[in-house]
């Protein structure tokens, strides 16, 4: 049974996401309610890409949007103070009801310091300032965004909550420590959601909108799509939109029911990350995915013996989208052929050649981006500047698949996907999004 939703919309901040989350989550809570976003970024003039709806929402009176480096703790009692007044008029709130923390490095290929400061360490301060505040001012639910940073198995039994996975690499792991800092904290009524693969109009990031783009190269360059190892390779995905419907009903259940009870039905062990008897996880050379010994000097990670638990969420859609369904409806889009490498000749070239597997990335990457930069140069009109990019990291080319179940979230909070797969229409809108903002080429 899903949590029931209050008669008049709660207060609510959202911390950092405006490049993943925050945009498409204060779209889902503007429908009927209001909401205030607190980032790094400049919206005026805006110092990242902000999509038309965003912007929109910027002039309406029940989106407040501040300036704010989240790294300053001496910043956080303001942040966690909600507004006195709005629109002239007393507003009586003595805290911000609901709380989404959507802040975190998502690039895998980012130095380990750079994970810990802007990833772990935000997380955590940010949680802890919440949980110091009095008791009348502390937030009623506080939510984190998380993503599935861990290494899977591509199977017909999807990975539910409770599966102990592995964090995959540097980024996995300094993801899951901030799960586990926030899980130590006893007086703050906190969850997390889990994403699958995300995607939606506005962002270009993830497992999803990369693959548009390589499509959209391919047909520029005539060619087939040629994607490495198996078709059945799960990448499960869920919409932002309905990323922000899993986010918001969490909040809605976590208001709903006391913390003992909401650990006691949706409670997940989070085991510590470092544990010495684990073999490093390794990807080929990648700088980024061994284990340093760097968080010894980190002391605010809960140690090792210390039990975790935190209420735990996954967000997918119904769709179980593989290698094969999503390059199809990329295909359709471009009108393209695809097909897939041998996984034979993918695994030899992994396991026994990796500075060959290396070289077919930059190689790889290098025809892409020469192809986009043409592809931008005729453009009607040519484009000069866009954050969409055909590189990818190496990490990208890895078999990494993403594989997980979403029953509890259908259980206990109602989740309804409004979007069960990946739509090759909804995919054409993404794409034709950010070509009328110009930063995508109309060939």
């Amino acid at each position: 049974m899903p949590p029931p939703r209050p008669a008049a919309p709660p207060p609510v901040l959202i911390l950092g996401g405006t490049t993943t989350a925050a945009r498409a989550l204060a779209a889902y809570l503007l429908e009927d309610g209001r909401a205030d976003v607190t980032d790094r970024f400049s919206v005026n003039p805006p110092t990242t890409y902000l999509d038309p709806l965003f912007l929109a929402h910027l002039q309406s009176p029940r989106l407040e949007y501040r300036q704010v480096n989240l790294a300053l703790v001496e910043r956080h009692a303001e942040l966690f103070a909600p507004p006195a007044a709005r629109d002239g008029k007393e507003t009586g709130w003595k805290r911000f009801e609901m709380v989404f923390d959507l802040t975190g490095e998502i690039a895998f290929d980012k130095p380990e310091l750079i994970q810990i400061q802007n990833t772990y360490q935000l997380a955590l301060n940010l949680a802890t300032s919440a949980a110091k505040l009095p008791v009348e001012m502390r937030p009623g639910a506080y939510v984190r965004l998380t993503f599935s940073f861990y290494e899977m198995k591509s199977s017909s039994s999807p990975h539910g909550e409770d599966d102990r996975l592995r964090p995959d690499g540097v980024r996995g792991r300094w993801w899951h420590e901030a799960l586990r800092g926030l899980g130590a904290l006893d007086s703050l009524n906190a969850a997390a959601v889990r994403s699958a693969a995300w995607y939606g109009r506005g962002t270009w990031e993830g497992e999803v909108v990369p693959r548009l783009v390589a499509g959209h190269v391919y047909a520029f360059l005539k060619e087939e799509m040629k994607f490495l190892y198996n078709a059945d390779l799960r990448i499960h995905t869920v919409h932002t939109l309905d990323l922000a419907q899993a986010l918001y009903l969490t909040a809605l259940y976590l208001l709903s029911v006391p913390r003992a009870t909401a650990l006691a039905e949706a409670g997940s062990d989070l085991a510590f990350s470092f544990a010495a008897d684990k073999p490093a996880f390794s990807l080929g050379t990648s700088k980024r995915a061994s284990l340093s010994d760097a968080w010894k000097t980190v002391r605010s990670v809960v140690p090792e013996k210390m039990r975790v638990r935190l209420t735990l969420f996954n967000a997918v859609d119904a769709g179980d989208s593989t290698q094969d369904s999503l390059a199809a409806a990329v295909a359709r889009v471009w009108g393209i052929k695809y097909g897939f490498v041998n996984s034979t000749v993918a695994s030899l070239a992994e396991k026994f050649a990796k500075a060959s597997f290396s070289d077919i990335i930059e190689e790889a990457n290098e025809m892409h981006v020469e192809a986009w930069a043409d592809m931008l140069a005729k453009s009607a009109p040519p484009i000069a500047l866009t954050p969409i990019t055909p590189f990818l990291d190496e990490h990208a080319f890895r078999k990494t698949p993403i594989c997980l179940d979403g029953a509890r979230a259908r259980r206990l909070l109602g989740f309804e996907p409004a979007h069960p797969g990946v739509d090759v229409d909804e995919l054409r809108a993404i794409a034709k999004g950010f070509q009328d903002d110009n930063i995508w080429p109309k060939l």
